[in-house]
């Protein structure tokens, strides 16, 4: 006796609520009156079915109707089945809504250090706790490609000018700048520092792999800026550890302060420089829905502040 379900070609849904109905009522008035249809068309609905079997589902008698082995073997089959098409049901809809599916975010150091990915994921993964978050560092120089190859779904980035086309940004921070120089520095105690104060010291940057710096536009903009030497490197630890040793000075974005690096005062600095922007990037096309829900967040918590 073969039920399989996957072996009746004609079988559809309506046949596992007809038979549930039945099944449950053991009556086909009251399992009719249930399904909303005519009894005889529920009558013509059951015998389609023992006939696709080549089995008879239920005991029929003038006084009731009960179930066979094969009939109690069909109604769990026919429970799983329903339930199976629920479950596929809700799974797409939870996935085209964003509450199921994968993040992949993509970050520069100096928005971890601020704190953008930390907070926006927390409150994120609150209102979306079934989405799977992924993190990867990279250049900010590299996350518009990023995108593009599909690599990422998210990303932010602090050098400006980096946006390609095809890729949608939008502001999520700006930071001033400060001086930081070691504490044995002859301005360490200063407070405060114009640019011509360090113009003919050797400059230690934040220089992203390819060569580029997320200062180096806004140095170029400085009249009397010529570093004796500059140290480039693409880790901010090391760049930090030039300050501190003395080799050199560098314009940082305010939440590097925030690491307290030993041996580093940091000066405001007198002179106008423009703001450092982070900015946030994703896909102009096909963005998913994790990626909106992640970016509709970031707007209700800019909102809430």
């Amino acid at each position: 006796m073969d039920l399989s379900i996957q072996r009746q070609p004609g079988i559809e849904l309506r046949h596992f609520r007809y038979f549930i109905a039945v099944a449950e009522e053991l009556h086909f008035g009251r399992a009719a009156a249930r399904l909303n249809i005519v009894q005889p068309a529920l009558t013509a609905q059951i015998k389609s079915l023992e006939g696709m079997f080549g089995v008879e589902l239920l005991e029929r008698t003038k006084r009731r109707v009960e179930l066979t082995e094969a009939g109690r073997e069909f109604l769990r089959e026919s429970y799983a089945a329903l339930a199976q098409v629920g479950t596929a049901i809700e799974t797409v809809r939870d996935f085209a809504r964003g509450a199921t599916g994968t993040l992949r975010l993509g970050y520069g150091a100096n928005a971890a250090i601020a704190g953008l990915i930390s907070e926006s994921i927390r409150r994120f993964r609150s209102q979306w706790p079934r989405v799977n978050v992924t993190l990867k560092e990279m250049p900010s120089s590299e996350v518009s490609e990023a995108l593009l190859r599909n690599e990422i779904d998210v990303g932010y980035a602090a050098t400006a000018g980096l946006v390609a086309s095809g890729v949608t940004s939008k502001s999520v921070g700006s930071w001033p700048w400060y001086l930081a120089v070691a504490d044995t520095h002859p301005l360490a105690k200063a407070g405060k520092a114009r640019i011509a104060d360090v113009a003919g010291e050797s400059l230690a940057v934040y220089a992203e792999p390819d060569g580029r710096s997320n200062i180096g536009g806004v140095l170029a903009s400085l009249p009397g800026m010529s570093p004796q030497h500059v140290y480039r490197t693409s880790h901010i630890m090391s760049l930090m550890t030039y300050v501190s040793s003395g080799l050199g000075v560098s314009f940082v974005p305010s939440p590097l302060k925030s690491l307290n690096f030993k041996g580093v005062a940091y000066l405001d600095v007198s002179d106008p420089m423009p703001l450092m922007e982070m900015k946030l990037l994703w896909r102009s096309d096909n963005a998913s829905a994790p990626t909106l829900n992640y970016i509709r967040s970031l707007d209700t918590q800019a909102a809430e502040k």
